[in-house]
């Protein structure tokens, strides 16, 4: 043997020998990192048509073909599915992935289904030893339609972007920004330029489906719609008959633009609008800044929603 490692021969060739080693032991530790990476995923619900693992040395890339992900809660009905995706882990960057969606995202749950096009749409996500640490989530030109409770609803937008991120008191922030907004209930539409807002959900939404008891916490939300600006904080509690109770406070500047909005929604007459036009008044002659700037609580309770003195109608149901 020690003739062997003192030959010349051996001595020029061991480096190479050991750099094939190492590359079989690499190679060998990724294929069962990768093999982990997609059993855990099918662990937590995700199947998938066909997938293909590639990108060694550098990444652990994994290609799926008609990728779907059911609930393992056997209380819900929850299904998300897509045409394909690719999920890129960086092993060198901790529990960093990226995962690329090829097609739209289609979701059907017990009170009815959504499809969300787009024109591009990527999320990343960082995972530590407590779980979800951080992601995000940006679409270019999302198109949303949806059947939901018996009511059509739709939104697109020019872009989006989500991110959330772990917070205190077992809690995690949520920061929503999209621009050029267009809303659509029925027959009903709401352009909007701008929104952007934050807001703070129990932890355990990164894990299931929101339920009767969650309480959602509106940090700050600021909408624009061309000359009208309006400020939203405040909380509101998930109940079990499927409504929601709470309050958000709103500042609202130009009110004749935002009774305009209302109008154009459906979600209020001309007489509520007049109501509305008249709290103005009334607030710049208690020493408010001017006529056309109001500070307002938007209340949900008892299946209805009152702006102040107006009520607006039914509640938007969560169930």
């Amino acid at each position: 043997m020690k003739r062997l490692f003192a030959n010349k021969r051996f001595a020029l060739f061991a480096p190479f020998i050991a750099l094939s080693v190492m590359a079989l032991i690499g190679l060998g530790l990724w294929v069962l990192v990768a093999g982990r990476i997609g059993d855990e995923l099918s662990a937590r619900g995700l199947s998938w048509q066909s997938l293909t693992r590639e990108g060694f040395p550098a990444r652990i890339s994994l290609t799926m073909e008609k990728p779907q992900w059911r609930d393992p809660d056997a209380t819900t009905n929850l299904v998300w599915q897509n045409s394909g995706l690719s999920l890129t882990v960086l092993p060198f960057q901790g529990g960093h992935a990226i995962i690329d969606f090829r097609g739209a995202h289609e979701i059907t749950g017990d009170g009815g289904r959504m499809r969300l096009a787009h024109q591009g749409n990527l999320m990343s996500a960082v995972v530590d030893g407590d779980g979800l640490n951080r992601a995000s989530f940006e679409a270019a030109v999302p198109n949303m339609a949806a059947q939901w409770l018996g009511q059509d609803i739709g939104a697109r937008a020019a872009d989006m972007a989500l991110h959330t991120r772990r917070g205190d008191k077992n809690r995690y922030d949520i920061a929503l920004v999209s621009k050029h907004i267009t809303l659509m209930q029925d027959d009903a539409s709401l352009s909007l330029s701008r929104l952007d807002a934050t807001a703070s959900v129990p932890a355990a939404l990164m894990d299931r489906p929101v339920q009767a008891g969650d309480v959602i916490m509106l940090t700050r939300a600021t909408i624009q719609r061309d000359a009208l600006s309006l400020v939203a904080k405040g909380r509101v509690k998930l109940r079990a008959n499927g409504y929601m109770d709470g309050t958000l406070d709103l500042d609202i500047v130009n009110l004749e633009a935002f009774a305009d909005a209302l109008a154009e929604f459906d979600l209020i007459d001309r007489r509520d609008r007049q109501k509305l036009l008249l709290f103005g008044g009334l607030g710049a002659a208690l020493g408010g800044d001017t006529t056309d700037r109001l500070s307002l609580p938007l209340q949900f309770k008892n299946k209805r929603v009152y702006l102040g003195g107006v009520k607006l109608g039914r509640a938007p149901r969560w169930k």
